[in-house]
């Protein structure tokens, strides 16, 4: 894992996805999200390669991918971790955490290591008001952006560089990803049209990359959207059950796996672009012999 420069004091880590670090001075430093539990050793390396060590840690969102290591990092070098309040609460426990994984029964969420890492408690939390958080006497933006999850927020680092999280995605997660995941398509299309009125030196995407300007990314994700909430609402050519639309999404997309795992992330996945349907307009819903069936 490689250390790069991004501007003035705001570096990334450098790996499958990009890891942002704020310095403070020479030895010090902020990490904005921490990357997955596969990468821990990987970080820890990287940081005292550079000489660093984590002061504080400031994270985006609470995902597999971006939270477990919060709780190691917070314990091991006793520092203060800040997330957004609603994905605070997410992470508090154990059973919080199945309102993210809904599809999974709890046992399984206590089996998973990269899920159970993820349950931690936060030392502050950014309410939805605040558009500021100090950290270790450094000074960050705050721009709420739910909708990839319910609290998700972007971070202006002192250097003017935003660090999107993912708000935006980029690379394989939007070009080759059959089903893109946003918790909520309605309200991330919204946070995105906001981020397109944002300016900054750079904006820096998780997953992964480094631009000088975001319109672009931003069409081609909300391009990506209703692109696959399409291919859904067509699938619809009769009334039909939230399993019906499942079976036909499969067939149609190829998400033909024998992993539990995934299939209960691809139920999931399915789900939020059904719903996205409903708020559209483009999906309805009624009951009959207590089943809740979908048309057109």
């Amino acid at each position: 894992m490689k250390l790069i420069p991004v501007r003035g004091n705001t570096y990334a880590l450098e790996d499958w996805q990009l890891i942002p670090l704020y310095r403070l001075g020479e030895n010090r430093c902020i990490l904005l999200d921490t990357g997955d539990r596969s990468q821990r050793q990987a970080i820890e390396e990287a940081l005292d390669t550079n000489g660093l060590t984590p002061a504080g840690i400031l994270g985006t969102h609470v995902h597999t991918d971006h939270s477990p290591n919060h709780r190691y990092f917070q314990e091991k070098y006793r520092i203060p971790v800040v997330l957004p309040a609603g994905e605070a609460g997410l992470c508090l426990t154990r059973l919080n955490l199945k309102a993210y994984f809904f599809m999974l029964p709890i046992g399984q969420i206590q089996a998973e290591e990269d899920v159970r890492d993820m349950v931690l408690t936060a030392d502050r939390v950014i309410m939805p008001g605040e558009e500021s958080v100090s950290l270790c006497g450094a000074s960050f933006g705050v721009l709420h952006t739910p909708g990839h999850s319910p609290d998700h927020i972007c971070v202006r680092t002192p250097d003017n560089v935003l660090y999107l999280g993912d708000a935006v995605l980029t690379g394989s997660d939007l070009t080759r990803a059959k089903l893109p995941y946003f918790f909520s398509h309605k309200d991330a299309m919204e946070s995105m049209d906001r981020l397109r009125r944002e300016k900054a030196a750079l904006y820096l995407a998780a997953h992964k990359g480094i631009y000088e300007a975001l319109g672009p990314l931003i069409v081609e994700n909300q391009a990506a959207i209703r692109d696959r909430a399409e291919q859904i609402r067509a699938l619809v050519d009769r009334p039909m059950t939230i399993d019906g639309i499942y079976a036909a999404a499969c067939r149609h997309f190829g998400l033909l796996t024998r992993n539990r795992w995934k299939s209960a992330l691809f139920e999931r996945n399915l789900r939020t672009y059904v719903e996205y349907l409903r708020d559209m307009g483009a999906l309805q819903v009624f009951a009959e012999d207590g089943l809740t069936y979908y048309r057109q």
